[in-house]
């Protein structure tokens, strides 16, 4: 499984960029465990990349590493053209208040001390913005734009909430600052299927009025589907595909990618029918990664090349432009077309 390559990378019209980001763990004793392994893309200004993959992928660590919370081991990025990981002081906090975070717990997000009023504002009060009076108008104003009534629940706390509208709440502290940048990190896996399509919506309304670019990850491949302009299918901290929406949920080139489609769930016999198995085995433990592809231990496809080479992203024979792959022996086009329905209807 690659993630090594950069046949997927442009600069041009790139907000944030990313390359060989590497992020290691210590675990018991001395050994270590590589969460992220040589990952690189670039999100395009104004677009939503989704990230999607079993837990223990890098999806997390990847969302924090991209603002510096914490710095990867190695690697770089830049946003807008700067470096972040070299920016210190008072120029990294400027930084980072054009890149804005939204946690996937929405309880555990915000402080149960604090009024959901003063939660939205403390961001515009630690950045220096306005006065009192233009703060607080300006923290009314977000809470509008996530679908609350400030002069209801601003004087409440968390706790007084569901767990719907603390989300709404992380969303708003998060926008207050009106950044560029908004990172999700499996923002609505937490909530009922029902708040989960009023989440996505509003999500999708404040990308158009704040002009957002979004880098969004969850394990719901029918969340993703319905969200993305791109999306990037990572395995042990690697990169196996990346492909504009459509391609990917339509023509999947990966065997890896293919089974996450066909593990979603239907009803109906016809679709079950066609699902292919394709994986075996269980994930391998990131302490002791496979040699040369890591998804090669449950791929069907995998032959000794698999075993001693590592697979290079390139671009997919027949697929359309944008459309990338890290394997030795890729699906053909159509070899594993599962329908993959929206996990949330607008």
């Amino acid at each position: 499984m690659a993630g090594s390559g950069t046949a997927h990378l442009t600069t041009e019209g790139a907000l944030l960029s990313a390359r060989h980001l590497v992020k290691t763990y210590r675990a018991k004793g001395s050994r270590r465990v590589q969460a992220l392994s040589d990952v690189s893309f670039d999100l395009l200004r104004g677009e939503t990349l989704g990230v999607v993959g079993e837990s223990g992928s890098g999806k997390s660590t990847l969302a924090r590493a991209v603002l510096a919370l914490p710095q990867p081991d190695s690697g770089e990025v830049r946003f807008d053209g700067e470096p972040v990981y070299t920016a210190a002081g008072a120029r990294l906090r400027a930084l980072r208040w054009r890149m804005q975070m939204v946690f996937q717990d929405p309880m555990s997000s915000l402080n149960p001390a604090h009024r959901i009023l003063d939660v939205v504002q403390m961001p515009l009060e630690v950045a220096g913005r306005g006065d009192a009076a233009s703060r607080r108008a300006t923290a009314m104003e977000t809470l509008a734009s996530v679908g609350l009534d400030g002069a209801v629940v601003g004087n409440r706390r968390s706790y007084e909430l569901s767990g719907g509208q603390c989300q709404r709440v992380s969303i708003a502290r998060a926008l207050v600052l009106r950044p560029e940048l908004l990172v999700c990190d499996e923002p609505v896996s937490a909530l009922d299927v029902s708040v989960q399509a009023q989440v996505l919506n509003l999500l999708e309304d404040a990308k158009e009025k704040f002009r957002l670019t979004m880098l969004f990850i969850s394990h719901d491949l029918g969340v993703v589907r319905g969200i993305s302009d791109r999306v990037m299918v990572m395995y042990l901290g690697k990169v196996c595909e990346i492909a504009p929406t459509a391609s990917l949920y339509s023509a999947p080139r990966h065997p890896y990618t293919a089974t996450l489609l066909a593990s979603v769930p239907t009803l109906e016999p016809s679709r079950r029918a066609l699902r292919p198995a394709l994986v075996r085995g269980e994930t391998p433990s990131p302490l002791a990664v496979p040699s040369g592809c890591r998804f090669r231990t449950r791929c069907p496809r995998a032959s000794d090349r698999c075993s001693q080479e590592e697979p290079q992203i390139a671009a997919a024979s027949g697929a359309p432009e944008g459309h990338f792959v890290a394997c030795h022996h890729p699906l053909a086009a159509g070899a594993a077309q599962v329908a993959v329905p929206l996990a949330c209807a607008a």
